[in-house]
């Protein structure tokens, strides 16, 4: 596949602050099992994703959006819902249009989550087309 040379703003260094208080959504509900005081997993991952589009989708041209295809997280300690959960993700490596993200999480008691993020910016009518045609050929 081709790839385009994209003139965008994104550097290696860049960084981002994120905060969110939890609530309610973010504990783990599901038909089989229940953790309501807990964040789970899911929800920070949402956090993650949020994170970064907020930090690098405004540094590339509008055409184009920024699309995670690898996700590494560990997420080694629990939060009580309704605690803040901040994450820092910092731009490691750009490479054309593959961007590596490092990401580290914390809550008021301490860390609770480290991680790599693979990002790719794409054009996004391209993006479409792809998804578009990828489903006509499976039905």
């Amino acid at each position: 596949m081709e790839v385009d040379i994209i003139n965008h703003k994104i550097t290696e260094g860049l960084s981002i602050t994120y905060q969110k208080q939890t609530n309610a959504s973010d504990a783990y509900v599901s038909n089989t099992s229940s953790i309501e005081n807990l964040v789970s997993t899911p929800a920070l991952l949402t956090m993650i994703v949020e994170a970064s589009c907020k930090m690098l989708d405004s540094l590339i041209p509008q055409q184009y959006l920024t699309v995670g295809n690898r996700l590494e997280i560990s997420h080694i300690n629990p939060t009580l819902v309704g605690d803040t959960i901040t994450l820092i993700l910092t731009v490691e490596k750009v490479d054309g249009n593959k961007i590596l993200l490092d990401i580290v999480g914390a809550d008021s008691n301490g860390r609770i989550c480290l991680g790599k993020y693979h990002k790719v910016i794409v054009e996004r009518n391209k993006l479409m087309e792809n998804a578009y045609k990828r489903s006509k050929d499976w039905q």
